[in-house]
């Protein structure tokens, strides 16, 4: 059983989520887990809960609100060894429970083992992870009242204390690439924290991206300036200056405390700043990024890929490739693998984003090297010839039980540099392209989620209260979506941005064609980015074809049918359309016969991106030319 205030105030049995009731009731249980081993009294409950604004015959309320969720926890707990329920004591209010069911407990203990003095790094990296991992958005994410939103902001902020140590370990460990997205993210929410951006522009000065740290510095420069009126401290302007001279060493991360300190006094004739330095560390890599708390479903898929990559081989590596349409969640279902097989590869976990959908793919020379730092290489001692670099990093690599992740690749000229030549490591590639199955890996492809583990996951974002308010519209909102969750998370973001707006009013809005792709954005997350993406790597035949396409008037066709409206010959057209079928822009709607060619689909989301792309002399050319094919 899980009781969960770090996000949503929830309450879990196995994979089962509780009806807690309506906001409010959800509150006072909210409200007895911040602190489960202290009674609350009547009093402090209604300030809590209601602040000074509380309704008429608010004692009689809370009463009811009591007796229900008694009914909801004993239901839930029911046939469990120690059942969850309320008390009521001379002193207040309480919670019945084991204290480490509540998350907030868990994480504050967990925060506590980190910071034992003489623990190893990876250790402390790993206890921190573990604590990170159970936040799920603002605490008491719901709850509206002056109480709510101080201790919401406390509890951010230890928040950030956990995630700057877990930084601080991460880049003891040589492993700074691996905080660098959690850490703009909290950078979003609290744009002015120094003690983030700080561990932020070290990471990027250690990642070789110099330039970056020193625009994040300018930024939040300015942010300081224009929102307190003064200078950054003198620890970020010492940090930018070392940044700035381009010096090989840096500050080094105090295990003790986790900030940033100089390694001594400088000795005479020493350089500004070479008395910095950082600390070594056990060279065991965990480079994954940190696994979604709401991921939902694939139960099946895991399975699968965990056996393919445990199976004991003699020859060759064990490997899967990964492969499905932008935004249908492969990353995601490779970090949730990497983390449920971590006991699996005790030397570790490499991983590396290739960045093969974005234009600009990562070399596979450089991410050798930072793999090779990852795995203790001294990176003075890196060879620059590709050849020579190469055979380290598979010396590196031999005799080591580790899971190699390459997510995102372009093709197989850059993966196959970074494979391993020896069956102690497995290896697992994501990619939106159709490789060619190296080292005979199995290459499954990742459909879409289903409408229930659709619904299932906006009820995860959104809060089940809101969901089960409008079963049908989140089903529709789910259905527009198209079964991926990148998609699902736009919504979602939308919609929790948008506290006022209905399920229902949002679905009505996703019903329009013409505007859909812009409702499933918001900041990062965006459709149509990531569709832009898939189709700026199509040939040109492709390109064409997907623009004239979507404004056929129906969702299915053949190859024979496109040719008038492609102006195109039948082989040509048909070379475009598996190519559209290879970039999960088309799908196989029935396969060739004897008699007939293959059938193809374009509906759903694919449909509203062709349809923007297409000009108004594309459809001047369907209006003659489709009759005709009919």
């Amino acid at each position: 059983m899980e009781l969960r205030i770090l996000g949503p105030i929830e309450l879990w049995t196995g994979h089962a989520l509780a009806d807690l009731g309506p906001a409010r009731q959800r509150s006072i249980l909210g409200v007895l887990l911040v602190d489960p081993e202290r009674p609350v009294l009547l009093e402090s409950l209604v300030d809590r809960v209601w602040g000074d604004r509380p309704p008429a015959g608010v004692r009689n309320v809370v009463h009811t609100y009591i007796t229900r969720l008694r009914r909801a926890l004993a239901c839930a707990s029911d046939g469990l060894s120690e059942p969850v329920g309320l008390i009521r004591t001379p002193a207040g209010y309480q919670v019945s429970a084991d204290p480490g069911a509540v998350d907030l407990v868990r994480f504050r203990r967990l925060l506590k083992r980190a910071q034992q003095e003489g623990l190893g790094d990876q250790e402390r990296s790993t206890l921190l992870q573990q604590a990170l991992h159970m936040w799920r958005g603002d605490a008491l994410s719901g709850m509206q009242s002056d109480w709510a939103a101080r201790l919401r902001e406390t509890l951010r902020q230890l928040h950030h204390e956990a995630l700057s140590q877990w930084a601080d370990a991460e880049i003891r460990l040589e492993r700074p690439g691996a905080v660098l997205a959690e850490l703009r993210a909290a950078l979003l929410t609290d744009p002015l924290s120094e003690q983030l951006c700080e561990r932020l522009m070290l990471a990027l000065y250690l990642e070789g991206r110099s330039v970056d740290a020193l625009e994040h510095y300018q930024s939040i420069r300015r942010l300081i300036a224009k929102d307190l009126g003064t200078d950054p401290s003198g620890r970020l302007q010492r940090l930018y200056e070392t940044i700035l001279r381009g010096e090989t060493a840096v500050p080094a991360l105090s295990p003790d405390r986790g900030d940033i300190r100089g390694a001594g006094p400088q000795s005479p004739g020493t350089p500004a700043g070479a008395a910095f330095q950082v600390t070594a560390a056990p060279h065991i890599p965990q480079m994954l990024p940190i696994d979604l708390p709401d991921f939902i479903g694939r139960e099946c898929e895991l399975d699968v890929l965990q056996r393919t990559l445990t199976q004991p081989t003699d020859a060759q590596p064990p490997a899967v490739v990964l492969v499905g349409g932008g935004g249908v969640g492969k990353t995601a279902l490779a970090v949730r693998l990497g983390h449920r097989l971590r006991s699996a590869f005790p030397d570790g976990q490499l991983y590396a984003a290739l960045r093969g959908s974005t234009g600009r793919p990562a070399d596979p020379h450089a991410v050798q090297g930072r793999l090779l730092r990852a795995l203790g290489t001294d990176p003075d001692r890196l060879p620059t010839d590709p050849d020579e670099r190469a055979e380290v990093y598979r010396l590196a690599l031999a005799g080591r039980q580790l899971l190699l992740t390459l997510d995102d690749a372009a093709d197989d000229e850059q993966v196959q540099p970074l494979l391993p030549g020896s069956a102690d490591t497995a290896v697992l590639i994501t990619s939106r392209g159709r490789l060619s199955a190296p080292l005979g890996a199995r290459v499954p492809h990742l459909a879409e989620l289903p409408n229930g583990h659709s619904v299932r996951l906006l009820a995860r974002m959104l809060g089940p209260e809101r969901v089960s308010r409008e079963p049908s519209a989140a089903a529709t909102i789910a259905r527009y979506c198209g079964g991926l969750p990148l998609a699902l998370r736009a919504a979602a973001v939308r919609l929790n941005t948008r506290p006022h707006w209905s399920l229902s009013r949002y679905a009505e809005r996703l019903s329009d064609d013409g505007r859909r792709l812009d409702e499933l954005a918001h900041g990062s997350l965006s459709v149509r980015a990531s569709f832009r993406a898939s189709y700026n790597a199509l040939p040109k035949d492709a390109r064409e074809a997907l623009c004239c396409l979507g404004h056929l008037p129906m969702s299915e066709f053949d190859a024979h049918l496109a040719c008038p409206v492609l102006g195109k010959d039948f082989a040509t057209v048909e070379d475009a359309c598996e190519q559209l079928v290879e970039a999960y822009f088309l799908s196989v709607a029935a396969p060739a016969t004897v008699d007939q060619p293959t059938r193809y689909r374009l509906d759903g989301l694919q449909r509203s991106f062709a349809q923007e792309l297409g000009s108004g002399q594309a459809a001047a050319t369907l209006d003659e030319a489709v009759p005709l094919s009919i």
